[in-house]
C-alpha cells in the first residue's frame, strides 16, 4: 500500500482501490439486505391482517427482490472480472420465472382451485423459494433472506393477527446481528 492511500483503523483489508470501493460495496449490500428484511416484516403484518392484500404485497416485492439480486450479481461479476451480462440474464430469467409462478397461483385462485385467503401465503412461499435458490447460485446471504421469508410464511399461517408485532423486534435484532457480523470483516465482499 502506498503512503498516499488513506487507511482507516478496523477497515477491511483487500481494498480494491484507494477510494474505499470495497467498504462502499459492503455498506450497499448491508443496506439492501436490511431493506429486504424490513420488507419481510412489513409483509408479515400485511399478510396477517389481509391475506388478499398480502398477495398484492408479495407480488409487488418480486421485482424488488429480483432487482436487488440482479444488482448483487452485477457487482459480483464485475468484481470477478467477468461480463455482468450473463449474470444479469440468469437473474432476469430466474425472477421472471418466480413472477410467472405467482401469476399461476393467482390463476388457480380465479379458477376456484385455491382459496383467496391463501393467495398471500402462497405468493410469499414462492418468493421465499425463489430468494433461497437465488442465494444458492449467487450471494449466499440471500439464502438467509429466503429462510426468513419462509419463516414469515409459517408465522403468517399460524400466528394470530396481533402476534406479528412480537416478530418485528426479532427481525430488527437479526438486522443488527448481520450488521455487526459484516462489520467485523467476516462477510465476503459483494
Amino acid at each position: 500500500m502506498s503512503t498516499s492511500e488513506p487507511t482507516t483503523p478496523g477497515a477491511p483489508t483487500g481494498t480494491p482501490s484507494a477510494n474505499g470501493e470495497f467498504t462502499h460495496r459492503i455498506h450497499q449490500g448491508e443496506a439492501l439486505f436490511i431493506l429486504l428484511v424490513v420488507l419481510s416484516g412489513i409483509g408479515l403484518g400485511v399478510t396477517s391482517f389481509s391475506r388478499s392484500h398480502g398477495f398484492q404485497f408479495w407480488t409487488a416485492m418480486v421485482p424488488l427482490f429480483g432487482g436487488v439480486s440482479a444488482f448483487l450479481a452485477w457487482v459480483r461479476a464485475r468484481a470477478q472480472g467477468a461480463s455482468p451480462g450473463k449474470a444479469l440474464r440468469a437473474e432476469i430469467l430466474h425472477w421472471l420465472g418466480a413472477f410467472a409462478a405467482i401469476w399461476l397461483v393467482f390463476l388457480l385462485q380465479t379458477a376456484g382451485q385455491l382459496e383467496r385467503d391463501a393467495l398471500g401465503l402462497v405468493a410469499l412461499t414462492t418468493l421465499a423459494l425463489a430468494t433461497f435458490l437465488d442465494g444458492v447460485h449467487g450471494d449466499w446471504r440471500l439464502c438467509g433472506v429466503g429462510l426468513l421469508l419462509g419463516g414469515v410464511a409459517i408465522a403468517g399461517a399460524y400466528v394470530q393477527q396481533f402476534a406479528w408485532i412480537v416478530l418485528v423486534p426479532g427481525l430488527l435484532l437479526l438486522v443488527v446481528a448481520v450488521i455487526l457480523w459484516t462489520r467485523r470483516g467476516r462477510a465476503p465482499a459483494l
